[in-house]
């Protein structure tokens, strides 16, 4: 069972605290999921194996379930909470397609540096 931060979490698709994912398409939504799941899975669980941080909390942060995708919403989410969230994995992309390459633009890429180099102060 993975431990969840309620406090850390937030919807930036609904803008509000709940990240539930949209149902709707299973693919869209499992990515990063799974990768929490991986990530905390319990130790001794009789399930499978255990997570690489399985003493770890869990916050979800939603931000792909929208008709658009903006640079401003790509860096509220790698922002999102600093202070309560110790290491964020984005885990999503672009579909890949043999031809296309896209990464973080501009306030993502501030948002990202940021974090490494002023919020990260253990």
């Amino acid at each position: 069972m993975r431990r969840k931060n309620a406090r850390a979490s937030y919807d930036f698709s609904s803008n509000d605290p709940y990240p539930y994912p949209r149902y709707t398409d299973d693919w869209f939504n499992s990515h990063g999921t799974r990768c929490a799941g991986e990530v905390s899975a319990a130790r001794d669980n009789g399930i499978c194996g255990v997570g690489v941080a399985y003493g770890s909390q869990v916050a979800g942060i939603r931000m792909l379930d929208q008709p658009y995708m903006t640079d401003l919403i790509e860096a509220n989410s790698m922002g999102h909470e600093p202070h309560l969230i110790d290491i964020y994995s984005a885990s999503w992309g672009p579909t890949d397609d043999g031809k296309t390459v896209d990464g973080p633009r501009n306030a993502t890429m501030r948002a990202i540096v940021r974090g490494v180099n002023e919020v990260r102060i253990l």
